[in-house]
């Protein structure tokens, strides 16, 4: 069945601002979803792309296939480009130069100054089919957080592919000089080619709708499980960790640990050096405690200037030595801030339990808060253990 070529054009014109129209919606919704908004652009220059196909075929050829081509460098590269930033690999303007400048005028030379289809084709055509199979390879390789994204990589791998093979055949055709005119004569070669190109479309647009969607849905689920200040989680996050480790700890953890921590005369700092330092002395604190605990401790900003921490299989003199390092490491570290010539400090409550639950957990914590009052009644920046973790250390001396 032959299809003529401005109908596919007229397909591809539709399917591409459908496209953008979607991917703009998106783009408004998740803003902080960097790449989006390129994506729609380049898929409103594709249209443009089409379009022009559509509305020069009375114009002289030179300048409808300069308008075309331009638009279609600038729709895939703009397509690249949002890739890029998606994968939070930004290029520097002089990348984007490089890959933007030297085709362009490439176009405009081979249309205008030196005309030369063949050559023009085959130039632009190596480009696109360079552009395309980067674009894969970026989503592939790093479009990774989840199932979902690498379900979406590998069919996106697929599609190119497709497009791939045909516009090998479409720059072969062209270099021999066998490609008609859009819109003078069907070939299937260009046909194909161009439905491979529909295609693509239709499938690029809502994988890109659901990568966005799906970015935008982990940032949602992270700003509600941690403090945005810090990057640690916030209550909870921290109950909602706990559901998920304390049934599997249970059978191979033998105690539970808790510490509270608290930022000494934090209200101090905010009045003597405003509400951003006290923000910065809040990080630093955070900071310090990603450094200074294991990955499988949880860490939790648990309000204000207080942090709460979950250690699994921490006896109590280890967990004493490691809050008075944790003191240490943290008054050194905020001497950095420049906010005073003595060091911040912090005040630290201990407790330990054998009951590895969520019961557990919470009557520790308790009891962690109880010895944090008392290091804060003890005169602050010491560490006080609850009775419990004390007679557990008698236990296990």
């Amino acid at each position: 069945m032959q299809v003529h070529d401005l109908t596919l054009m007229l397909s591809l014109w539709i399917a591409s601002l459908a496209g953008a129209t979607v991917l703009f919606v998106i783009s408004k919704m998740t803003q902080t979803i960097e790449g989006t908004r390129l994506w729609s652009l380049a898929m409103l220059l594709l249209s443009f792309a089409y379009l022009a196909q559509l509305t020069m075929q009375n114009l002289d050829v030179q300048w409808r296939v300069l308008t075309f081509n331009t638009f279609l460098i600038l729709g895939h590269s703009a397509w690249l480009i949002g890739t890029w930033q998606f994968v939070k690999r930004t290029p520097s303007k002089q990348k984007i130069a490089w890959l933007v400048l030297p085709i362009l005028l490439i176009s405009w030379l081979t249309a205008t100054l030196v005309p030369d289809r063949e050559l023009r084709i085959t130039l632009i055509g190596v480009w696109l089919i360079a552009v395309r199979c980067h674009y894969a390879w970026v989503l592939y390789r790093h479009a990774r957080q989840d199932k979902n994204e690498f379900l979406a990589a590998r069919i996106t791998v697929g599609v190119v592919l497709l497009e791939v093979s045909f516009s090998v055949l479409y720059t072969l055709q062209g270099a021999l000089g066998n490609l008609p005119q859009i819109g003078e004569a069907f070939n299937w070669v260009a046909g194909y080619t161009w439905v491979a190109a529909l295609l693509g479309i239709l499938a690029g647009a809502p994988i890109l709708l659901l990568l966005s969607a799906g970015r935008f849905v982990k940032e949602l689920e992270f700003a509600a499980n941690h403090d945005l200040l810090t990057g640690l989680l916030n209550r909870r996050g921290l109950a909602r960790q706990l559901n998920e480790l304390l049934p599997l700890s249970k059978r191979k953890c033998d105690s539970l640990t808790v510490m509270m921590i608290d930022l000494d005369l934090f209200k101090r700092v905010n009045d003597l050096y405003g509400h951003h330092n006290g923000d910065r002395a809040i990080v630093c604190l955070a900071e310090v405690l990603k450094n200074h605990f294991r990955s499988a401790d949880l860490q939790a900003r648990w309000g204000g200037e207080e942090f709460c921490l979950v250690l699994f299989d921490m006896q109590p003199d280890m967990a004493v030595a490691s809050a008075n390092k944790l003191q240490a490491s943290f008054a050194k570290q905020s001497l950095q801030l420049g906010l005073q010539d003595t060091p911040l400090t912090i005040s630290i409550g201990i407790a330990c339990t054998r009951e590895i639950s969520q019961q557990g957990f919470e009557s520790t914590q308790n009891q962690a808060d109880s010895a944090l009052y008392d290091a804060k009644h003890a005169g602050r920046n010491c560490v006080k253990m609850a009775s419990m973790a004390l007679s557990l250390l008698e236990e296990n001396p």
